[in-house]
C-alpha cells in the first residue's frame, strides 16, 4: 500500500506542475513590463460646451487627465480656437514643464507664451508661425493642424521646449 501511496503522490505532483505550466528549466522573464499609453481626447467643436461629465473626463482639462494650462472647445473662451495652451518661461525654466498636448487634424491650436526675457517663439515646420515675446507682453501664435504627427514649440534663444502638439 505504501507503493500505491507513493505512486499516487507522484502522479498528483506531476499533474500540479503540468497544470501550473511549471518546469525545472523555467526562468523569469527578461522582457520589460508593458507601458501605459494615453489615448488622445476627442476634439470638441468650438461651438459646443462640455457637459459636467465631459469636463471631468480624462483629456478634457477636468479634474483628472490633462494639464491645467490646456483648455479645449468652449473652455478656451475664444471663438474658433479648439485648443488653447498657456506656458511661461521664467528663470530659465518652463512652467508648467514641457508636455504633450493631444489634438486632432483640423483643430485650431493657440499657444500663449510669456517670458521674463526677450525670446523668439518658433513652431516646428511652420515657418510663418513665429513671434517675439518680451517681459512686457506675452506672444500668442495660432495655426490649424493640417497633418498628423508632432509639432514642437520652442524658444529659439533659450533652446527651451515649451510644448509638443501631437496630432492624430
Amino acid at each position: 500500500m505504501s507503493r500505491r501511496a507513493a505512486a499516487l503522490a507522484g502522479t498528483i505532483a506531476a499533474a500540479a506542475f503540468a497544470v501550473a505550466g511549471c518546469s525545472a528549466d523555467d526562468e523569469p522573464s527578461t522582457k520589460a513590463p508593458a507601458t501605459y499609453t494615453s489615448v488622445p481626447a476627442p476634439a470638441m467643436p468650438s461651438s459646443s460646451a462640455p457637459s459636467s461629465s465631459e469636463a471631468n473626463a480624462p483629456g478634457n482639462g477636468g479634474a483628472t487627465g490633462e494639464q491645467p494650462n490646456v483648455k479645449r472647445g468652449a473652455q478656451t473662451g475664444e471663438a474658433g480656437v479648439d485648443v488653447l495652451v498657456t506656458v511661461a518661461y521664467q528663470g530659465g525654466k518652463v512652467t508648467p514643464p514641457a508636455g504633450v498636448v493631444d489634438v486632432k487634424v483640423g483643430n485650431k491650436v493657440k499657444i500663449i507664451v510669456s517670458s521674463d526675457q526677450p525670446q523668439n517663439v518658433d513652431v516646428q515646420d511652420q515657418p510663418d508661425k513665429s513671434g517675439d515675446v518680451s517681459s512686457k507682453k506675452p506672444e500668442d501664435i495660432d495655426w490649424t493642424v493640417t497633418k498628423p504627427g508632432d509639432t514642437k514649440v520652442t524658444l529659439r534663444e533659450a533652446g527651451a521646449l515649451l510644448v509638443t502638439v501631437h496630432a492624430s
